[in-house]
């Protein structure tokens, strides 16, 4: 073959690797997503109707407790968007390279969405339990399937948050 051929297919090769490599997706810590465990990861969409409405959807992994948790957030390629962990100490917001800490995980959620969210009351609708919560209605019929929506009508502003579970 000659050198130009030979380095067409070079190039040709080359080119397919670097296709491939663009198709992988990066691998996570795996857990099942059940009622006994306190790790889930899946795709979650938030809208706030604030004003301007916000929206927002990542991939993401939750794990602890609503006392002591983490929630990580992913963008399509795998990267660490934002971190937020809590505890009896508060509440950290790790993003865009940034740290902020909050007193408690309501003032950070607050603070990023414009609504507080009831960590609580999500670990406990991953479970397939339905505690009161007030201003909420969430729709755990399709938790078997790994689904589960939950909306906000009080206080203002209105909120939709939808939970997609890998399985």
């Amino acid at each position: 073959m000659s050198r130009t051929v030979l380095a067409l297919w070079r190039l040709v090769l080359l080119f397919t690797i670097i296709l491939i490599a663009g198709c992988a997706h990066p691998t996570r810590a795996s857990s099942q997503n059940d009622q006994s465990n306190s790790f889930w990861q899946g795709r979650l969409a938030l809208t706030v109707r604030s004003d301007p409405v916000q929206s927002f959807s990542a991939d993401f992994e939750l794990s602890g407790t609503s006392q002591a948790g983490e929630l990580a957030f992913f963008s399509p390629l795998g990267t660490t968007v934002a971190r937020l962990q809590w505890g009896n100490d508060g509440a950290v917001l790790q993003a865009s390279g940034q740290t902020q800490q909050f007193d408690s995980l309501d003032a950070l959620t607050l603070h990023t969405t414009g609504a507080v969210l009831p960590v609580a009351s999500l670990f406990a609708w991953l479970r397939a339990e339905s505690p009161d919560t007030p201003g909420w209605q969430v729709d755990l019929q399709g938790l078997s399937d790994g689904r589960l929506n939950a909306r906000r009508f009080a206080p203002e502003p209105a909120a939709e948050l939808k939970i997609l579970l890998e399985r």
